[in-house]
């Protein structure tokens, strides 16, 4: 089997719940200016050509975060969706938490503006890493060893640094902390099949807010009508749930569709007004995730 090439940043799976019954959801994207709506089907939107490819490596592992890590993670996550949409609480396994979490997690960093920060990041903390394998290596090395780790390293695979880099960008992908974090939260679904607008989907659209303090809310559309969220206590779910349908949709739609940096999603185009006015005017600063080869734990 060829490996995959199209790399989704937005898995076709989330985004076939926007979806229509002709199996087309509408794709919204600015060129020069001009507000673009076309329908497309859930695999033609939502990726970018080998996004998370490293083609320094052999062909057969070059695919390795796209093909196995997010194939795998993907697969899982949408098991888990499926349980949302139906309401199903019998049926949650530590797995499928976890892979939800990971899922939600993974949406915030595998966006097409990160990962040139990420291999940069992965590079720097692995060239900076060589004094001290330098120094242990010394004290381990035999006399017929090369002199430095680096051709050491060399000698056995000249790939390790390459190698190395998938795995940083995997463990940001599937970070530990935070995931042991969101599967301890409170979580629960909001139905806004009251409001008279749907639940748009952007590039950007997994919000988190204040973690560490005790409010703190991560927050996702799993499809038009319903809001998947997460909340530090029950208190904070509450309040959420008492909120009116129109407003939660209203407030979601304008801060996701803000900060859409390629696309906005949707069921229809009766909200393309809205679109228009309000995507991508409060994008994100770059570097999205200035701290990241420093704290790979951190959102921010």
């Amino acid at each position: 089997m060829s490996a995959p090439l199209d790399h989704h940043f937005i898995p076709a799976f989330f985004l076939a719940q926007w979806a229509g019954a002709n199996g087309k959801l509408i794709e919204y994207t600015k060129k020069a200016g001009k507000l673009i709506a076309k329908p497309v089907g859930p695999r033609a939107t939502g990726f970018e050509r080998e996004l998370y490819s490293f083609p320094e490596l052999p062909r057969d592992i070059a695919q390795f975060v796209e093909q196995e890590f997010l194939n795998y993670a993907d697969r899982t996550a949408s098991d888990a969706l499926r349980l949302h949409l139906d309401g199903s609480s019998s049926q949650w396994t530590v797995e499928l938490i976890s892979a939800w979490s990971r899922f939600v997690i993974a949406l915030q960093f595998r966006h097409p503006d990160a990962m040139p920060e990420f291999r940069v990041a992965a590079k720097s903390v692995w060239d900076e890493s060589g004094a001290k394998y330098q120094k242990d290596y010394e004290a381990i090395k035999k006399p017929e060893d090369p002199p430095t780790f680096g051709e050491y390293l060399a000698s056995r695979d000249p790939l390790t640094g390459t190698k190395m880099h998938v795995n940083m960008i995997i463990k940001i992908f599937d970070n530990e902390v935070l995931g042991k974090h969101l599967n301890n939260m409170k979580w629960g679904i909001l139905d806004v099949s009251k409001s008279r607008h749907r639940f748009l989907l952007s590039c950007r659209p997994v919000c988190f807010a204040n973690l560490r303090e005790p409010e703190g809310v991560a927050y996702l559309p799993i499809g038009p009508m319903k809001m998947f969220v997460a909340a530090n206590n029950l208190r904070t779910l509450q309040v959420l749930r008492s909120i009116p349908p129109r407003e939660l949709v209203h407030n979601h739609n304008r801060f996701s569709v803000g900060r859409a940096r390629r696309f906005v999603w949707a069921h229809d185009e009766s909200q393309s007004a809205f679109v228009e006015k309000h995507m991508s005017t409060n994008l994100e600063p770059t570097p999205l995730f200035p701290g990241i080869g420093y704290h790979p734990d951190a959102l921010n």
